[in-house]
């Protein structure tokens, strides 16, 4: 797999989007999101990590991927999402607030606190089927039509698909990674 400058950034910071640690998310995500990367404004990502996540990574940090995405656009603020109080931290270009992915008060209420302007949103909270069909269906009408929403870690993406006809979406096809013995379905969604 390429090495590309988001899997050294997630890399970094302890990422398990990138194939040295968990997933192979970030070479596709380079190649879906390099052309965007001056002109992203807003990222949003829902599940942040926590603690218990942080210490199988050596070197990894609460906010991985956050503090990833916060280097990878330079003109972007990004924000993260999540239930777990001691995921929170503030720094420079990142914001955190708590939302219960479930809950459509807190979802309305993170929209109303950072904006329907978002460019990127990644979900990467507790990857159960039902919450991230409620979480797409409740988020996605709120957002501009520019937006690129992720699902990650999906284990049902043609479900997504054949729920969510009124967008544009796309399952693209990631390589297994061996050596970390983890792979899950990602979803791509888009305004049509």
């Amino acid at each position: 797999m390429k090495q590309t400058e988001l899997c050294k950034l997630a890399l970094k910071y302890g990422a398990d989007k990138c194939p040295q640690i968990g997933h192979a998310y970030t070479p596709f995500y380079y190649e879906l999101l390099k052309d965007k990367r001056q002109s992203v404004k807003k990222v949003l990502e829902v599940g942040i990590g926590n603690r218990r996540q942080v210490k199988y990574i050596p070197g990894g940090y609460i906010g991985a991927s956050i503090r990833m995405w916060r280097d990878f656009f330079p003109n972007a603020w990004v924000y993260g999402a999540d239930v777990a109080p001691e995921s929170f931290f503030v720094d420079e270009r990142i914001s955190t607030y708590y939302c219960d992915e479930t809950k459509e008060e807190d979802i309305l209420r993170l929209v109303k606190q950072i904006g329907t302007d978002i460019d990127l949103v990644v979900d990467d909270a507790c990857h159960h089927i039902a919450n991230q069909m409620f979480l797409c269906q409740t988020l996605m009408p709120l957002l501009d039509k520019g937006v690129i929403y992720i699902i990650e870690d999906c284990r049902r993406t043609r479900q997504v698909c054949r729920t969510f006809t009124q967008y544009n979406c796309e399952i693209p096809i990631l390589p297994k990674n061996e050596d970390a013995n983890a792979h899950d379905g990602v979803v791509i969604l888009r305004h049509k």
